[in-house]
């Protein structure tokens, strides 16, 4: 999935992608555009299928 069609998939911007996720927006624009990473990927299709995205969680 590249960033562009994560934001067309969930209809957002990179800020918007970035509050979603928990992340900052800097992170987001720092993804390579044609293949962002593989676990982000997941959580923008769990977001796109109305489910809530796991986030990692510190012991």
């Amino acid at each position: 999935m590249t960033r562009q069609e994560a934001f067309e998939l969930l209809g957002v911007n990179g800020v918007e992608l970035a509050e979603m996720l928990g992340i900052k927006p800097p992170a987001v624009y720092q993804w390579p555009e044609n293949k962002i990473p593989l676990a982000r990927e997941y959580q923008i299709r769990d977001l796109a299928s109305g489910k809530k995205p796991l986030k990692h969680q510190v012991a």
